[in-house]
């Protein structure tokens, strides 16, 4: 229930453009956190996140729908932990730590134009 409340409350941020506030603990250590980027066509944009051990940890990615973009995540040891396609409706990914630590979140941009996007972390 609480991951689903995350995921609503962070497409609402995305959609709106606005920041999420909720009084449920983060998983992400700095807390919650919206990006509004832009991927060049065929790149990859890279951010480093530190997740919580035990607590859920989501990030939802909303793009301009010019490409699809991918969103994967990463554990400090390079490890793929989760991974969505955005079919332009946006993607999310949900997962729990298993130790607390760096988590690294791409953006991937598989098409031919550049891609404005949203990019927020619980």
């Amino acid at each position: 229930m609480a991951r689903i409340k995350w995921a609503m409350l962070a497409m609402t941020a995305i959609t709106l453009g606005m920041g999420a506030t909720s009084t449920a603990k983060a998983g992400a250590i700095s807390g919650s956190k919206i990006t509004a980027d832009v991927v060049e066509a065929f790149h990859v944009d890279t951010y480093t996140v530190r997740f919580e051990a035990g607590e859920p940890a989501l990030v939802v990615l909303k793009g301009d729908g010019d490409t699809n973009l991918e969103l994967e995540v990463y554990d400090e040891n390079g490890h793929l932990i989760a991974a969505n396609l955005d079919d332009g409706a946006g993607a999310l990914v949900t997962w729990t730590p298993k130790w607390t630590g760096k988590f690294t979140i791409k953006v991937v941009n598989r098409g031919a134009v550049f891609n404005h996007y949203r990019l927020a972390t619980n």
